[in-house]
């Protein structure tokens, strides 16, 4: 059991309660506002900013407080590993925990530094003004454009947009998926579903919280035979389109998934052979369900409800996708918990691939190798980066063209403009950074190792 939890806080499961204890609970108003514990202890310090957190930014229903309170766990798993304390921990403390957050395997990106960097210095400079605590970091006044605004100096400098990217090479998928596989040996739920949610994210590149919250309708359906064309083929790209209301942007994007990974998602929410099956035992439909009366459609990229509302997949936001019910009367959500059925959180999203990729890198120091440590954005790096070669090798898209309109190879640099699509965003400096490795990448494998064909 983790040493360090964070409770999100919210009402009673009146239910549970009963259940569990045999008595009606008390009207108690929820704690909104996370709470931090240290081995079930609540950490009083943590729990006390985190509430005042909350009550500024509660009004605008943003994510501020969970979002401050996920980056203080790390920060106190780090802290309570050295033996210390969060009013203990010290200057040298704080830049060595940067220091582990910037280098080595388990480095994060530029964006989730600052993040941690706001969280540290919010904390801290709470302490000092509410309990006498001197600061253990350094605040410079920096002169800027807009006037003087006060720094934390401790990590000061890392760009935003140094993102670890390790993109991943055709054999290191192999052994990433049958991480995902057998571990356990299998004997779980989760085996199905991990490889499933790892395939999903190297089949389209999208962030963990999208990943997380697409519906089985969103999933690009095989093409059906007909009299004229008995045994339709699909193309190596296929045609996918990811919502925006669930990530960063709310622009929808259209996208060649790659179908060597989306084929593995689509056995898994098979409904009589699918792994996805096993957990619907454990499914309850949500308190304020909304039934699916019609579904997606050749002109409609959404469903109708039973109340006759139109919902567009791109504005659905993740709450009404996590109470959508089929019309079967089953989750329209494709990826659930194990042990209750419940949709996935973007943090449980992210920590399937983490715990995947922490068994490939046990496996692989066991055989005297070296495997890389692998987060969700990595997926998205490799999606690019595989989607760039096939571009450059000249695997069509589902229209048949590249970018001049013509079916053959093109240039790398032309090959990253367009898997850049993909990842929602066009960055240059991302771009010259994928320019190389696609290089790299296209000279070692053949286009057949990229599209699962064969084995090298």
């Amino acid at each position: 059991m983790a040493r360090v939890r964070v409770h999100r806080g919210g009402g009673w499961d009146v239910e549970v309660v009963q259940r569990t204890l045999g008595v009606v609970p008390h009207v108690v108003p929820p704690v909104t506002a996370p709470v931090i514990t240290i081995d079930g202890i609540v950490e009083d310090d943590a729990s006390a900013w985190l509430r005042e957190v909350d009550a500024r930014t509660g009004l605008r229903k943003t994510k501020t407080a969970i979002t401050r309170a996920d980056n203080l766990r790390t920060f106190l798993h780090y802290i309570t590993a050295h033996n210390t304390s969060l009013r203990g921990a010290t200057n040298a403390h704080i830049i060595e925990y940067i220091n582990t957050r910037t280098t080595g395997p388990n480095r994060v990106s530029g964006n989730t530094i600052a993040s941690d960097r706001a969280t540290i210095r919010g904390f801290y400079e709470w302490l000092r003004d509410e309990r006498g605590i001197p600061l253990p970091i350094t605040i410079d006044e920096l002169r800027t454009a807009n006037g003087p605004v006060l720094s934390m100096r401790e990590g000061r400098g890392i760009p935003k947009a140094s993102a670890a990217q390790t993109p991943l090479e055709p054999p290191q998928i192999d052994e990433l998926l049958a991480a995902a596989i057998t571990r356990n040996n299998g004997q779980n739920y989760t085996a199905a579903r991990d490889a499933a949610f790892i395939s999903l994210g190297l089949a389209c590149g999208a962030r963990a919280d999208t990943l997380a919250h697409l519906l089985t309708y969103e999933l690009p359906q095989a093409p059906s035979s007909t009299p004229r064309n008995p045994n339709p083929v699909e193309g190596d790209l296929i045609q996918m389109r990811l919502p925006g209301a669930v990530s960063k942007t709310s622009r929808e994007v259209v996208l060649p998934a790659i179908r060597r990974h989306l084929d593995r998602v689509r056995k898994y929410v098979d409904p009589e052979t699918g792994g996805r099956r096993l957990q619907l035992d454990r499914w309850k439909p949500p308190a304020n369900p909304i039934w699916v009366a019609i579904g997606p459609t050749a002109k409609f990229h959404g469903i109708v409800d039973t109340d006759g509302i139109r919902r567009n997949f791109n504005t659905m936001t993740a709450d009404e996708r996590r109470r959508l019910v089929t019309k079967t009367g089953q989750p329209a959500m494709i990826f659930l918990t194990v042990h209750r059925g419940r949709p996935l959180s973007e943090r449980t999203a992210e920590e399937i691939v983490a715990d995947v990729s922490a068994e490939a890198e046990r496996r692989a120091a066991e055989a005297g190798s070296i495997f890389p440590h692998v987060t969700t954005h990595d997926l998205r790096g490799t999606y690019a980066t595989h989607l760039a070669a096939l571009f450059y090798f000249g695997v069509p898209t589902s229209a048949g063209r590249d970018l001049d309109g013509r079916p053959h190879r093109i240039n790398i640099q032309s090959a990253v403009k367009m898997a850049s699509i993909g990842l929602g965003h066009i960055d240059q400096n991302t771009t010259q950074l994928y320019i190389q490795q696609v290089g790299l990448m296209a000279s070692r494998y053949t286009i057949d190792a990229f599209l699962g064909r064969t084995r090298q």
